[in-house]
């Protein structure tokens, strides 16, 4: 899957803990850590927790986006 080996999925889940590369906490479903890749290059970035990878997923993967919205928060 996106080019790598389960052996590469065994070894970033070992060096993240078995942790979510965003949030830190295990995965809370049945599904495990999700595979992160980007969409446009198909590069591999990490294994997320489905509530990461879906958070992420809504804002495009668009990093200003996602600092409009730290800034909303900030300013709440």
């Amino acid at each position: 899957m996106y080019g790598i080996e389960p052996e590469k999925y065994l070894q970033m889940h070992k060096s993240q803990q078995g942790r979510c590369a965003i949030c830190g906490e295990e995965p809370t479903t049945k599904r495990g850590l999700h595979l992160d890749h980007c969409h446009e290059t198909g590069k591999v970035r990490g294994l997320l927790c489905h509530g990461c990878n879906t958070g992420i997923g809504y804002f495009g993967d668009d990093p200003e986006l996602l600092k409009k919205a730290l800034d909303y928060l900030k300013e709440s």
